[in-house]
């Protein structure tokens, strides 16, 4: 049931990620990371997950795959997670709460973007007074 839900989110997102206009590969199984997408200007190496609790834990070595595998090919790291019936929230590894050997993702953390931020549609609110200071 797990790797359903999984599948059915990752193609989900690659619908939502082709309707803005990027190339998107999925890559399944337990490859390095879920999704590359780019469009000339963004490329994003995405690992998806699904929930239906408040909050999950990333492993140290998913996160250590799926940051050195982004640096490798140049793209930007992403972990999106589908709360089920709450919607997306995207998240950067650098910004994540470690939990002890793994690190914590919150539907009520402060530290996710939207998908318009992370596909470069719109700019966090946060960006736009760090630039003005």
């Amino acid at each position: 049931m797990r790797y359903k839900r999984g599948a059915s989110a990752e193609r989900e997102l690659i619908g939502m990620l082709e309707k803005a206009g990027f190339a998107v590969v999925r890559s399944a199984g337990s490859k390095k990371v879920d999704i590359v997408a780019g469009n000339g200007k963004i490329y994003l190496c995405i690992e998806v997950k699904s929930t239906h609790d408040e909050r999950l834990y990333f492993g140290r070595d998913d996160y250590e795959k799926l940051t050195s595998f982004a640096e490798r090919f140049g793209g930007k790291a992403v972990i999106a997670v589908k709360f089920i019936n709450r919607g997306w929230r995207f998240f950067y590894p650098e910004n994540l709460e470690r939990g002890g050997k793994n690190y914590k993702i919150s539907l009520r953390s402060g530290n996710h973007s939207t998908f318009d931020e992370v596909i470069g549609r719109q700019t966090s609110l946060l960006g736009v007074i760090g630039r003005e200071t």
